[in-house]
């Protein structure tokens, strides 16, 4: 059986953003795609002012990093991992702003009510 969705693996592998932040540097070494993961996700969202945002799996919260015109724009972020390690992490690479949140969370057991974040499309097609 693959070890890949076995919760217990992969909160061991993810407990601190050592192995992230190596993924990381992989890629940005040796991908063809040199403007880097995170800004090309940025690229295509439509984020509005005033938007609410909830991030799942923000992990070592990279691709909010450098983006305080983009934080500042929505009205809350919250930035979220199963890894308390991980969100240590997404707060030092974020900063501290008051409309942000740092929440331990589960994909499958998200704790908001529908509607309580903003929707909004991305050029993704989703």
């Amino acid at each position: 059986m693959s070890k890949i969705n076995d919760t217990t693996v992969v909160k061991q592998q993810y407990a601190t953003a050592n192995n992230l932040n190596t993924r990381i540097s992989i890629h940005d070494k040796y991908s063809t795609n040199k403007m880097g993961f995170g800004n090309w996700i940025v690229s295509n969202y439509e984020i509005e002012k005033g938007d609410k945002v909830l991030e799942l799996g923000c992990g070592n919260g990279d691709m909010w990093k450098n983006r305080e015109s983009l934080i500042g724009c929505c009205s809350k972020i919250v930035l979220s991992d199963f890894s308390e390690g991980m969100l240590m992490a997404a707060k030092e690479n974020t900063g501290n702003f008051d409309h942000m949140e740092y929440r331990v969370i589960d994909i499958q057991e998200i704790p908001y009510a529908d509607e309580t974040f903003s929707r909004f499309k991305t050029d993704m097609g989703f």
